[in-house]
């Protein structure tokens, strides 16, 4: 993976109250079809599984992930939030993040660890210039009124789902140039995906996984 200007910035904000469609987006289509390193940010790990998905090792701190990744380990899942302040953590696995090259960054739950206004600042340079380093990032939400602007801003690609509040709604219907009513009537699996390059939306449905 080459490191510099020349990369594409592939970074995905996939927003949803819980039930929507994220997981199967994030699981079943963005990691199912990526063949390279993988580090993912799993405040929700007993639930969300992400260490059997990815088939990588379990992190149940900073040190965890540093010791796991020096050791040549390409798939890592720190299991956030067990020790210590979750924003005081998260800025220090932005910063590992960063580090890294050609990795897929995956962050859940968005909310916890960003405010509208606010993130930490090795996450606006993950979000802002992660194409120097090769970085595929995913970002994921239920809350995006409470999330960063500056991380949809910066989206390559935004999908949204149903959200649970009039406040998402809205949020959501800013940068996906669309109405909250929109927004608002998806029904379960679908949503609406915004081409931020291309400057086009278009609906579709999440795919189930076969029975």
């Amino acid at each position: 993976m080459s490191v510099g200007t020349q990369n594409r910035a592939a970074i995905y904000g996939i927003v949803g109250k819980s039930g929507s469609g994220k997981g199967l987006c994030v699981k079943g289509e963005l990691i199912k079809k990526w063949r390279g390193a993988i580090l993912v940010w799993s405040p929700l790990e007993d639930s969300d599984n992400y260490t059997e998905v990815i088939k990588g090792i379990v992190c149940r701190n900073i040190a965890e992930v540093v010791s796991a990744i020096q050791k040549g380990h390409k798939r890592v899942v720190l299991r956030a939030g067990e020790v210590g302040d979750m924003k005081s953590q998260f800025d220090r696995f932005c910063r590992i993040a960063w580090e890294l090259v050609g990795w897929m960054i995956v962050v859940e739950e968005l909310s916890q660890v960003t405010k509208a206004s606010w993130a930490p600042q090795a996450w606006k340079k993950i979000c802002t210039a992660g194409r120097h380093r090769g970085l595929t990032v995913v970002g994921v939400c239920q809350r995006p009124a409470q999330v960063d602007k500056d991380f949809f801003g910066n989206c390559s690609t935004i999908r949204c789902y149903k959200v649970g509040f009039m406040a998402d709604a809205k949020s959501m219907a800013d940068v996906m140039f669309c109405t909250p009513a929109e927004i608002l009537s998806l029904e379960q699996f679908h949503y609406i995906e915004r081409d931020v390059d291309g400057n086009k939306n278009r609906v579709g449905v999440a795919k189930l996984p076969k029975t």
